[in-house]
């Protein structure tokens, strides 16, 4: 196998490890405000650390595990339109853009609708079907998020804009959190 087929098989874990090592240190603007915010170990910047740190290992483990496949290869892979087509790549694209969407979305509508919207998306995606069952996780989850982040670690989270960041402000103060 030639060194270019092992260096493009390293490519994709190499750049999430980087990008995740990048940009662990991107992750506040203010870092002294960030700290003068944080309450005992939890603090607006500890959740999106740890998720950059998860992403570090697991692509570490990637990697591992692209060597070991590559070492363990006798003949060479082709690359083919054929595996572009497949429907675990496509559910791997539409999944890509549903996080790129909801980062666009949490500016517009807030994060409590963007969250409820992105779990709802997640829920199809994953093919669950129930009307009652999805609705039960995107709402749940999107108010244990709000706890998590916004009364618990103090996460200054985008609210919306316009009628948005009102309904998003409501929904604040009715659960409590604000």
């Amino acid at each position: 196998m030639s060194s270019g087929a092992y260096l493009r098989e390293l490519s994709a874990p190499a750049g999430f490890l980087a990008g995740a090592i990048f940009l662990r240190s991107h992750v506040v603007e203010s870092p002294e405000m960030a700290n003068q915010m944080t309450r005992g170990l939890v603090g607006p910047a500890s959740w999106p650390q740890l998720l950059l740190l998860v992403i570090a290992f697991f692509s570490v483990l990637w990697a591992v595990e692209r060597v070991v496949l590559f070492k363990k290869q006798t003949t060479p892979r082709l690359a083919t339109s054929d595996a572009l087509a497949t429907p675990i790549n496509l559910q791997m694209g539409v999944a890509i853009l549903f996080i790129l969407l909801y980062g666009y979305l949490l500016a517009v509508i807030g994060f409590p609708a963007a969250t409820l919207l992105y779990l709802v998306a997640w829920c199809a995606l994953g093919g669950m079907r129930r009307a009652i069952q999805v609705s039960l996780i995107s709402l749940l989850g999107t108010v244990v998020f709000l706890y998590l982040f916004v009364k618990l670690a103090a996460m200054p989270l985008e609210r919306g804009q316009g009628v948005m960041g009102e309904f998003s402000i409501a929904l604040y103060r009715l659960l409590g959190i604000y």
